[in-house]
């Protein structure tokens, strides 16, 4: 079975496949190993269209939704 979870707000869609898929593409560009990458955290701000991460609890960032 394949789930797809969508995020509405404001007129705007994102698609929580999208935004994990651009989370680690993030850690790949900052130099890291998909290996080394063992816990994500994703918050996505709707009001600002901004989803912030957390890489293996405490790398943090932020980047525009997808």
């Amino acid at each position: 079975m394949k789930t797809e979870f969508y995020v509405e707000f404001d007129s705007k869609q994102i698609i929580l496949q999208d935004v994990e898929d651009r989370a680690k593409t993030v850690w790949k560009e900052d130099g890291n190993k998909m290996k080394d990458l063992k816990s994500l955290q994703l918050y996505y701000k709707p009001q600002e269209q901004k989803v912030y991460y957390v890489f293996n609890g405490d790398s943090k960032g932020d980047f525009f939704g997808v």
